[in-house]
């Protein structure tokens, strides 16, 4: 299947890599010959330099072949107008638009009978995936899967956490009777798909498979804390902390203030925010930080445009008494940077948006796919067919690859923690935890017979 990717920044440039290195045929359109002559040694791509929006454009990358248009660049007019004509030359592709104009999605109606597939926001994918940090803020990544019957969930050992120098298979000793299946070890640069000798180390970025009754075990677990969230701090009135905060506000027991920098954007908040206080400020100003309290904050979250000043006011924040600091940036060295800074979470909004749309290019019945560090991993959940070749298998006689770990199934309300004995069934949800390049054979095993022809 040919796939055609509009727009070669941040968000373009990882589906177009991710896709690259499983092998898919991509075409990648972008106006800036710079940005292509920068990327070209690192994709297996064919590289047009062009406008996305142009028909003689898109007939030159082969659109009346494409299975799937993907719109991503940086001008939302540009990406209506791609898909507008890829209806045209491929009515059965799939379409996908980046949109960031909020206007846009708060007024679906005005696309309804338009054949569009998904509108992504990654700001306001970034701005939900913050909002459940922030009601568990002391886990570092927190991804739901089978309606939020299985979480994944991500926490940097402290050197006191009571499971460092523990091998994974006495985890059971530390809370009795309770052992949650870990699915990945993140040390360093270093992604380890662990087993039951396994010894966990002070620093490393532990992910477990976890029930949400569990949750408050495995934070004992991990030597942290469970605490009800009731006051938080935003800075950066932007898109991401406009939907954050109207989100949170809806939570009647969590108080919220909101720094901004201009005047006029702080205004803009204070006519559309009810329960939320709206301050003129900056978020490095210590002195007003002091005078609202941040050593009563439960939650600070930087997330203006500027990820050096998201940085700087989550270290100052924390400095000075904030429970948790999280941060939003695009860059991958700061968000590496994060545990050793002492920020407890960062998000990113070109990662969200590659989540979201990942679902999309899956074989299979793909129900969720969330992109893990820095797209370095993925959390994928498949629901199993009748014809799939896992179907009807144990998983002790499944040839699942190498980097690949299934984590959970669930099966109904029934949440199972996989063995070798488990048996696969069709209409499992099954949770599967993989590196990158793993993610194809992975894929093999949950397709329908058809789709493998």
């Amino acid at each position: 299947m040919k796939i055609i990717i509009i727009g070669a920044g941040e968000v373009g440039f990882s589906i177009a890599e991710t896709l690259c290195k499983e092998n898919k045929s991509v075409v990648l359109i972008d106006n800036d010959a710079e940005r292509l002559r920068q990327i070209e040694e690192q994709l297996d791509a064919q590289l047009i330099c062009g406008s996305g929006s142009s028909p003689e454009t898109l007939l030159q990358a082969g659109i009346s072949q494409a299975g799937m248009v993907i719109a991503v660049s940086d001008q939302d007019e540009v990406n209506l107008v791609a898909c507008f004509v890829a209806q045209h030359y491929s009515p059965g592709s799939v379409k996908i638009a980046r949109l960031r104009n909020p206007e846009f999605l708060d007024h679906p109606d005005v696309f309804r009978g338009l054949r569009f597939d998904l509108f992504i926001n990654p700001e306001r994918e970034a701005a939900e995936k913050l909002l459940k940090l922030i009601q568990m803020p002391q886990a570092m990544d927190l991804i739901p899967f089978a309606e939020g019957k299985v979480w994944l969930a991500g926490f940097h050992l402290q050197p006191a956490s009571p499971i460092v120098g523990m091998k994974l298979f006495g985890l059971r000793d530390v809370v009795p009777g309770y052992a949650p299946l870990a699915a990945a070890i993140y040390r360093g640069k270093e992604l380890i798909i662990p087993r039951g000798a396994d010894t966990l180390h002070a620093g490393d970025v532990a992910y477990f498979a976890v029930a949400p009754d569990d949750m408050q075990k495995t934070l004992r677990l991990v030597g942290k804390k469970g605490r009800p969230v009731e006051r938080v701090m935003i800075y950066g009135g932007d898109s991401t902390g406009w939907y954050l905060a109207r989100e949170l506000e809806k939570q009647k027991d969590v108080e919220i203030k909101f720094i901004e920098e201009d005047e006029a954007r702080c205004a803009w908040l204070a006519e559309r925010l009810n329960r939320v206080t709206v301050l003129h400020g900056e978020g490095m100003d210590s002195d007003l930080l002091l005078e609202e309290n941040i050593a009563k904050m439960d939650v600070f979250v930087a997330v203006s445009k500027d990820p050096e000043n998201n940085v700087l006011a989550a270290l100052l924040a924390k400095s000075l008494g904030a429970r948790y600091s999280m941060i939003l940036s695009n860059r991958p060295d700061y968000a590496a940077l994060v545990p050793s800074l002492g920020i407890d979470a960062a998000v990113s909004p070109h990662l969200a948006a590659v989540s979201r749309i990942l679902r999309f290019l899956r074989h299979g019945r793909v129900a969720a796919v969330e992109s893990i560090r820095q797209g370095r991993a993925e959390g994928i959940e498949f629901v199993a067919q009748e014809s799939s070749p896992c179907a009807g298998k144990t998983l002790k006689d499944l040839d699942f690859p190498e980097g690949a770990l299934m984590i959970a199934v669930v099966r109904g309300e029934q949440v199972i923690i996989p063995t070798g004995q488990t048996t696969i069934m069709a209409e499992d949800r099954v949770v599967v935890f993989c590196d990158r390049r793993a993610v194809a054979k992975v894929e093999k095993l949950f397709s329908p017979k058809s789709a493998l022809l």
